[in-house]
């Protein structure tokens, strides 16, 4: 049997292996342990032949939740680890250093590991594996759920099998007479007299809810600065995030690539560099909003410097009342066809320049600019404010 084996690629969290090429004997006979007791690990052995090489190791280490770097001279010498790392440290990766003999580090390499967990030299792969184990890093989010261990086949012959089952007990149930869906239904209240209603105010919109089974499938996030955020927002640290989980949320604001409980604590210089509590942030990796979908209670909703192209996945929030857009990249914002209870919309810094396509939005009431954005076209009878902000 090979002593590699195939690295996790896929949304949820994982961990980046980070290793000196010459040592992948010692790391990979530690790393497989990991993977047989249900760890996700990256390596760079999963990279195709002919692919662009430093852009999968940068992608990776992008989208990867907490790195494990194995050190030794070799590895404090290579060009490679040596860009991983510092890239995980300007990323604000979680590192954990697995000593694989006594090193020398230089200055940079003290800056980058300064603090960082260490398990000290141990020789033996399978202690060394338990010693990580037991260190506290890696935690049950980097583990392998239940589902992941099921193959597609067997998913599939179990949903042809419920199918079939509940198409036999309709069939059973029509030819019985227990269900006749042509039947009119009985209204017990008919012989009471009709009585006039008062007019009420203008209903808010129904919300559409999940199922019940549908409440306890899994959720798959396409990105890790959408996944932290949420996380954030509902208090779980590690474990599966289920689509009922995602429909109890009523606000949720990602920020470039931080996480904010506020709007408050986000600002733009006068240059349009946005900040959180003052610190700048870089554009986040927020596009595919699919996740999103889940939400249905979402009230306020902040989308900030994110590479946003298909916003219309956004249209399924009816109770939504604010959004913020602002900073992020896309340039229209015609594909909202309405959103029934939206009230404040903020596209500072954006690339929109029509606004026209929000004359639907009943209740809109005030939609903030920035001067970046001028000039700026909309409809003369518009119901709402366009508010030019700094």
């Amino acid at each position: 049997m090979s002593r590699f084996f195939k690295p996790y690629e896929g949304n949820r969290p994982y961990l980046f292996i980070s290793y000196a090429h010459k040592q992948s004997e010692e790391v990979v006979s530690t790393i497989r342990i990991l993977y047989e007791k249900g760890w996700r690990l990256w390596y760079d052995e999963g990279i195709p032949a002919g692919s662009d090489w430093p852009a999968n190791i940068a992608r990776h280490m992008q989208g990867c939740a907490g790195v494990i770097f194995f050190e030794s001279e070799r590895a404090l010498e290579s060009p490679n680890c040596y860009s991983e790392m510092s890239t995980a440290y300007r990323l604000k990766k979680p590192c954990m250093v697995v000593r694989l003999e006594d090193t020398q580090r230089d200055k940079k390499w003290k800056d980058i590991l300064e603090g960082k967990k260490e398990i000290p030299v141990i020789d033996s792969p399978e202690a060394r594996a338990e010693a990580i184990l037991r260190s506290g890093f890696v935690t049950r989010r980097y583990h392998r759920s239940w589902t992941e261990h099921i193959p597609w086949s067997a998913l599939g012959l179990t949903a042809s099998l419920l199918f079939f089952l509940l198409s036999a007990g309709a069939l059973l149930a029509l030819r019985s007479g227990l269900w006749n869906p042509a039947a009119p239904a009985v209204n017990e209240a008919a012989a009471e007299p009709e009585t006039a209603e008062p007019e009420e105010e203008e209903a808010v919109p129904d919300v559409v809810d999940l199922g019940e089974a549908e409440r306890f499938f899994a959720v798959t996030f396409p990105d890790a600065d959408q996944e932290r955020a949420i996380r954030s927002a509902l208090g779980i640290s590690d474990g599966d995030i289920m689509r009922g989980q995602l429909a109890d949320l009523t606000e949720l604001y990602i920020c470039g690539n931080m996480v904010t409980k506020n709007l408050d604590r986000v600002s733009f210089d006068e240059n349009g560099v946005c900040r959180v509590n003052g610190a700048p942030v870089i554009l986040g990796t927020v596009s595919d909003l699919t996740p999103l979908t889940y939400a249905v209670r979402l009230e306020r909703l902040g989308l900030l410097c994110q590479p946003l192209k298909d916003i219309s996945d956004l249209n399924s929030h009816v109770l939504l009342r604010e959004l913020s857009l602002a900073g992020s990249t896309m340039e229209d914002i015609a594909p909202l066809e309405d959103l029934p209870s939206l009230e404040t919309l903020h596209l500072e810094h954006t690339g929109v320049r029509d606004l026209e396509s929000l004359d639907g939005f009943t209740r809109l009431k005030k939609v903030t600019v920035s001067r970046d954005m001028l000039p700026l076209s909309w409809s003369a009878d518009a119901g709402f404010s366009v508010v030019l902000v700094n």
